[in-house]
């Protein structure tokens, strides 16, 4: 078997059919890669008469070679924690949403260190064996993990203080957070940061101008967990709710002076600086259509993560919006505390189930389809996203779900998992499966 953290050398690698972005379907198709890149993409016939010989053939009937999957939003260091039950629930105001944070809290404050590498790695592996192969990643505790990450990541380093005097503290520690990341790029260039205030009901306005003041300086995108829950809502309109009188006590802060924004939402993100060009919202459930469109306006680039709402009684995303409206938007799976498995299958599945509108079947899928590839690579400011000359070997291999080129989207959507993924490849080296 070949040793797969080793590239594949000059390969071109034939399949039953490519897919190289959502709108463009070879049958068959072939990918020629070198160095980590792709230098060939397109018939078997056009790519070898396009590259230089001494390239090994590989051959892969009854499969199909697909950009590799971008999950756009995740927390990889978190292991499942379990949903809380009645008394916590009670005890958070009646929230199971407050009750589930103050169980991840709770998890946080008393995880064994050594633990977070081995969590990653659980993680990892997983995510690789449905064919991800980049994500939005929010840091956790052990930085050291990303110097070997095998996934093409942004690693957002989070910041979180609510009330003023936090600010300063809070920045330093996103500073030094930062220059860790850096050391993980500097060992592995799959890696690369960015900037997350956590919440706008966790990272005050203070904070929040600081941060993002730090991201422009920096070049870094920055990411935002935005509109979640209802009581974040309720929160921000006025101070009040199971965020001002379960979750802050909990953890020993007084927010009883806090009333409120006093402003919409997509004016708070403004006037503190988040809403710019690049911004990566995610959730965006409890948003209006008019202030979805006015996020967009400004600049800001939306995950949702339809699975982890639910599994929250958090609501659902306006998919139908997204899609009707041709706004791109990417998936995100969130972590394994909130969602079964870390699938952008399941994902996609679950967004399809949503929409309510009037787009066929063969147009929603490749929509979800581009959300998990192109969309993806765009928010987070990465290359890859789909398979084309000069881009990154980032793909992965599925069984053929037979049926048209046109239809292949749906028929990916209804049966692609980790049982049909044959392999994994990130930047040109093999990461999961063996049959190339």
């Amino acid at each position: 078997m070949r040793d797969m953290s080793l590239g594949y050398g000059k390969s071109m690698i034939v399949a039953s059919r490519l897919v190289a972005d959502a709108g463009t379907v070879h049958s068959p198709g072939a990918v020629a890669i070198s160095g980590g890149r792709i230098l060939g993409v397109g018939r078997p016939d056009d790519v070898a008469a396009a590259i230089p010989s001494g390239f090994h053939r590989i051959d892969l009937p009854g499969c199909a070679i697909l950009p590799g999957l971008v999950n756009a939003h995740t927390h990889l260091q978190i292991p499942p924690v379990g949903l809380p039950g009645g008394d916590e629930v009670g005890a958070a105001g009646g929230s199971a949403f407050v009750a589930w944070l103050l169980r991840v809290i709770a998890w946080r404050r008393g995880a064994n260190p050594a633990n977070l590498a081995l969590h990653f790695d659980i993680a990892t592996h997983e995510a690789l064996s449905f064919g991800t192969t980049a994500v939005g990643e929010i840091a956790g505790g052990d930085l050291s993990v990303y110097a070997e990450c095998p996934l093409r990541a942004r690693v957002f380093a989070e910041g979180i203080g609510f009330a003023p005097e936090a600010a300063e503290k809070s920045e330093a520690g996103v500073v030094s957070a930062l220059a860790g990341l850096r050391i993980a790029s500097d060992c592995n260039p799959l890696v690369l940061p960015g900037i997350s205030p956590h919440t706008p009901y966790t990272v005050g306005g203070s904070l929040m101008r600081s941060l993002a003041t730090l991201s422009v300086r920096e070049g870094m995108p920055l990411s935002l967990h935005l509109a979640e829950s209802p009581e974040e809502i309720e929160f921000l309109r006025g101070g009040r709710g199971p965020i001002a009188s379960a979750l802050f006590p909990a953890v020993g802060q007084d927010v009883s002076w806090f009333r409120g924004i006093g402003m919409t939402v997509p004016d708070y993100l403004a006037r503190t600086g988040v809403l710019r060009d690049g911004a990566v919202l995610v959730h965006n459930v409890h948003l209006s259509r008019g202030e979805i469109d006015r996020l967009r306006e400004g600049g800001a680039r939306f995950v949702l993560c339809p699975r982890s709402n639910a599994a929250h009684g958090n609501g659902s995303p306006d998919v139908t919006h997204f899609v009707d409206s041709d706004i791109p938007f990417a998936l995100g799976t969130d972590s394994r505390a909130s969602v079964p498995t870390l699938s952008l299958w399941d994902e996609m599945r679950a967004a399809a189930g949503l929409y309510r509108g009037g787009r066929s079947a063969v147009e929603l899928a490749s929509a979800l389809f581009r959300s998990v590839t192109a969309n993806g690579t765009a928010a987070l400011d990465l290359p890859g996203g789909s398979l084309r000359v000069g881009g990154p070997a980032d793909f992965c291999v599925t069984d053929d779900p037979g049926g048209s080129d046109e239809a292949i989207f749906t028929r990916l959507l209804d049966g692609a998992g980790r049982g049909a993924i044959r392999a994994t490849v990130v930047g040109g080296a093999g990461r999961h499966g063996d049959c190339i």
